[in-house]
């Protein structure tokens, strides 16, 4: 179960979803979960995370997140 966010209705809600797994051209290997608002039935994703950085080490190495770039459904990109 993972918690997902509904931008129509702002709401959060629980749910197993739906994962989609897909090859990118650009990023390679990506994965997006996916589920339907209890509210509104629209479909949502993961709630985004804020990553904790310290100053001066963001952990982003040549514009590439360390969970994956901005190519990364975990967190969005940094």
């Amino acid at each position: 179960m993972g918690i997902f966010y509904c931008d129509t209705c702002h709401t959060k809600f629980e749910a197993d979803g739906v994962k989609t797994d897909w090859i990118d051209r650009t990023y390679g290997p990506c994965t997006r979960w996916t589920a339907s608002c209890p509210d509104c039935g629209e479909e949502c994703q993961l709630a985004k995370t804020v990553h904790a950085h310290s100053d001066g080490d963001d952990g982003c190495e040549g514009g590439s997140c360390g969970c994956g770039g901005s190519g990364c459904s975990s967190c969005g990109g940094c």
